[in-house]
């Protein structure tokens, strides 16, 4: 039966975790969706949920990096694609996603910037290339230099 359930997830693609509201919301839906799939049960690792101050004000936000979560239903993860997982951040009243290969934060003369792993297809190569995106914060949204998603 998994050889199907594998089957099933080439045909049909990675399953979509969209933003909740909250970090919890968002966590449920996956348990949810894992649940549906043949009776699956999600485990969430301990980097999947993480604090960290992405604004620069002292006080942490919240990052939730699907590449942590696992449904014992599919050996594949339902959470990914080729290009990555989906890391979403919870800040203040809002919610923002990217497909990452990873993730860090590091320091810029005392300012957080999230730095992501992105495959090829971001940066114009195949997406077997690998490159990174910055992200600071500055007291409304994110910026950083990649062209806006269209």
């Amino acid at each position: 039966m998994k050889a199907h359930i594998a089957i099933v997830f080439l045909l049909v693609g990675p399953v979509q975790v969209s933003a909740q509201e909250t970090p919890d919301a968002l966590l449920t839906e996956a348990v949810r969706d894992c649940s549906l799939w043949e009776e699956g049960y999600l485990h969430v690792g301990e980097r999947a949920v993480m604090e960290v101050d992405l604004t620069g004000d002292g006080r942490p936000e919240t990052l939730v990096d699907t590449s942590y979560l696992e449904c014992s239903a599919t050996p594949l993860s339902p959470y990914c694609g080729s290009g990555g997982c989906a890391l979403f951040a919870f800040v203040e009243d809002r919610v923002f996603d990217w497909q990452a290969r990873g993730w860090q934060i590091i320091d810029w003369d005392g300012e957080p910037v999230l730095l992501i792993g992105r495959d090829g297809g971001w940066c114009g190569v195949s997406s077997a290339g690998y490159c990174f995106e910055a992200l600071n914060w500055n007291g409304e949204t994110f910026l950083t230099v990649m062209p806006p998603v269209e």
